[in-house]
């Protein structure tokens, strides 16, 4: 697939990489364990939900502005190979629904292997941006330049988040080294306004034809679409790990 660039996530300050550490917030639920390994990855599981849900209005402490909605700046997706090449970029993107309703499940952790696996549901996610592609879908020519919204409906998503511990201060942290993301959603519908040059009757035509075709559109465009959540989501869990202590988020026997 083509070639991703994210030019910024959202507007940070570099107090992001302070070495100081900062506490989690109250309100977040910490599992012990000593728990039983099932009660104890349920547990879990439930408390990255709430703790990615509270993260929807930010987290003042930690600068980490809202997430609902996350806000990206720029992506970038070469031209790919196969019944699609197309050559996409899209600038001012907001992401909406990835904490509504929000759920996760079958968490496991390999701390052997540093490896957070889980299972998460979103009944609805909007990316919404302006946009600007050129290529061609199924051998027809698309180009275009506007506004566009790309949603996927009852989204399943499989997470592995690969990790590393390292010493700071004394102290142990995690480093998230990716968090790999796969999509399967039931259902994607895609719409650009715009399309070439504002001609209306063939604009419909192509958003009507690429919806008829949106499940093969989106199969060869999924891996260029997984690689830009996966850094977005990377540096989002790196903001929390790399400034509070591994024992204080998961707490020793």
């Amino acid at each position: 697939m083509g070639r991703i660039t994210i030019i910024r996530f959202f507007v940070l300050t570099t107090m992001l990489m302070m070495a100081i550490a900062v506490e989690l917030p109250n309100n977040w639920r910490i599992c012990d364990r000593s728990l039983p390994q099932k009660e104890y990855n349920q547990c879990i599981a439930e408390a990255v939900r709430d703790a990615v849900v509270s993260l929807a209005g930010g987290l003042k402490s930690f600068k980490i502005l809202p997430i609902e909605p996350l806000a990206v700046d720029s992506v970038k997706i070469g031209e790919s190979q196969g019944s699609v090449t197309l050559r996409q970029e899209y600038k001012n993107i907001k992401l909406y629904g990835l904490t509504k309703n929000l759920e996760i499940k079958n968490y496991n952790i390999d701390w052997d292997k540093c490896i957070l696996s889980s299972e998460s549901y979103n009944p609805q996610v909007d990316f919404v941006a302006d946009y600007k592609i050129e290529g061609k879908v199924l051998l027809l020519p698309v180009r275009g330049a506007g506004k566009s919204n790309i949603t996927m409906y009852d989204l399943k998503s499989h997470n592995d988040i690969y990790c590393e511990k390292y010493e700071k201060n004394g102290e142990t942290y995690l480093r998230i080294k990716k968090h790999a993301v796969k999509f399967n959603p039931a259902k994607v519908k895609l719409r650009f306004e715009n399309l070439f040059d504002g001609n209306k009757e063939l604009g419909e035509q192509m958003n009507r034809f690429i919806n008829e075709n949106s499940e093969l559109l989106f199969k060869e465009l999924q891996a260029a679409y997984e690689e830009t959540f996966s850094l977005v989501f990377t540096k989002i869990d790196n903001e929390i790990f790399n400034r509070v202590p591994f024992d204080k988020i998961f707490p020793p026997k």
